[in-house]
């Protein structure tokens, strides 16, 4: 091998090693919101649908006063895979009555206004039979103040009881589709023990 070819390998083993790197780097777990164990903070947002409808409301506060499960979504598209979490999430509650399993929506915007939001989520519930589940508007796309959604994570579920967060997931857009909103249904059975 002469020199020449020499450094024709060398270069196209760096550029492959930094290729890989770049790929892994891609394939580490999205950060977004507060780590597993930490605490849900409390907070209000505009609510769409639901029995607080038109009102602002911190049902973290509410939570704290009880054993209840919960799952809290924050969204940033009005597409398939999240309706399918907002049905799946909707009739996992009406399932799980007894554990009382509670669940809401809070999808973030930028900038723009919140009453065109707040009417499109509006039609977006109508769409998905979901009128009575919490459904919210925020006008912050890194979530409440403390909750530090992370701007690439499309979805970012926290599943938390009492006042503690047992799980974190969270998704980008090109990992949020159909198959991780059933995933995340079926990981409620594991998180809160019900299997």
């Amino acid at each position: 091998m002469n020199r020449r070819d020499l450094g024709v390998l060398a270069w196209t083993t760096a550029a492959a090693c930094a290729g890989l790197a770049r790929a892994e780097a891609l394939q580490e777990e999205l950060r977004s919101g507060p780590p597993v164990g930490g605490s849900p903070l409390p907070f209000t947002s505009n609510l769409v649908t639901g029995p607080y409808r038109g009102k602002q409301h911190c049902y973290v506060c509410e939570l704290r006063e009880t054993d209840h499960p919960a799952v809290l979504v924050f969204a940033r598209s009005l597409n398939e895979p999240t309706a399918r979490l907002l049905r799946g999430l909707r009739d996992a509650i009406q399932e799980r009555k007894k554990e009382k399993l509670f669940g809401w929506f809070v999808f973030l915007d930028e900038g723009k206004a919140e009453a065109e939001l707040e009417a499109r989520l509006e039609q977006f519930a109508r769409e998905n039979s979901a009128l009575s589940l919490p459904i919210s508007a925020l006008g912050d796309p890194q979530g409440p103040p403390g909750y530090r959604i992370a701007g690439e994570a499309e979805v970012t579920l926290l599943y938390f009881r009492k006042d503690k967060i047992l799980a974190n997931r969270a998704f980008r857009t090109r990992e949020w589709n159909n198959g991780a909103a059933g995933k995340v249904l079926r990981d409620l059975d594991s998180v809160f023990g019900w299997r």
